[in-house]
């Protein structure tokens, strides 16, 4: 049963996500802020709850994605400023 939560001035219901798909969520947070600890807790749960590894595989994909995305947006700034690749006329 969903639980009324505050955090930080926000209401929410804790517990609308089942226990899979919440130690899923954590997981990616933990990979995508680089939290080895938190990363491997939260993917142990996962597993436990009853997550596939490709359903773990899938979640890594999705805490990759906007890093590198970051990466590459960065990069092409870099590189299209920099007169030595042709950039910054």
């Amino acid at each position: 049963m969903a639980k009324q939560m505050e955090f930080m001035g926000i209401e929410y219901k804790e517990g609308v996500l089942d226990a899979k798909m919440s130690q899923l969520v954590r997981f990616a947070v933990n990979l995508a802020i680089g939290h080895e600890y938190g990363a491997k807790l939260h993917l142990d749960r996962a597993r436990k709850a009853g997550a596939s590894e490709d359903e773990i595989w899938e979640t890594a994909v999705y805490a990759l994605r906007p890093v590198a995305a970051q990466v590459r947006n960065f990069a092409k700034k870099i590189i299209s400023n920099d007169p030595k690749y042709g950039g910054g006329k």
